[in-house]
């Protein structure tokens, strides 16, 4: 298993790639308006096609769980959580990442999930063997960093760890959501104008 040195971060890779094609499409929509529109046909519709681009990034490239030496720090759409390892109680991989901590449950909206964990078998290979299958780079993370929280635990004791550590921190994401808000607020009067 791995040990955590610095900052991994964990996410789904099939969302970045959505994400990715859909702000294609939103540049490929926006050159066409600027370059064939009237000032009238960009007001009213590049407002929509910004907003359009600023939540594929809050939905689908936003989202992660970020594992580093002192704990984890999922990072939903526009909260985040800093979760040290001692308020850790559990984690659940299914569909989705949620880890339940001493202040309740924490879902993680863009850790990979059960799908992406497991050994996998490499191109070319037998079947036969260690050799012919590979770990992926999300499993080690996710090992390094449960590795990270058990050390912690043990070396401490749970209780004792607990007791230690910083309450789980809860914030707004404020930029993301200021703006989104102006982004709306601009869409919504491009209609009425």
């Amino acid at each position: 298993m791995g040990t955590v040195t610095g900052r991994e971060s964990l996410y789904s890779r099939p969302t970045r790639v959505l994400a990715v094609v859909a702000w294609v499409f939103c540049v490929l929509f926006a050159v066409n308006l600027l370059m064939t529109g009237t000032a009238a046909s960009i007001w009213h519709f590049l407002p929509w096609l910004l907003l359009a681009a600023w939540a594929v990034f809050v939905l689908l490239w936003r989202p992660r769980l970020v594992v580093h030496p002192d704990g984890l720090t999922v990072v939903n759409i526009l909260r985040d959580h800093d979760v040290p390892f001692g308020r850790l109680t559990a984690v659940r991989v299914t569909q989705t990442v949620i880890l339940d901590t001493s202040d309740g449950r924490i879902p993680c909206w863009g850790a990979p999930g059960v799908g992406k964990l497991g050994p996998r078998r490499l191109p070319g290979g037998k079947g036969s063997g260690g050799a012919d299958f590979a770990v992926p780079p999300t499993q080690l993370g996710v090992d390094a960093a449960w590795d990270a929280w058990e050390t912690r635990n043990a070396s401490a004791g749970a209780a004792a760890a607990a007791r230690d550590e910083p309450a789980v921190a809860h914030r707004w994401n404020v930029p993301a959501a200021v703006v989104g808000l102006v982004l709306a607020v601009l869409a919504v009067v491009s209609v009425f104008s």
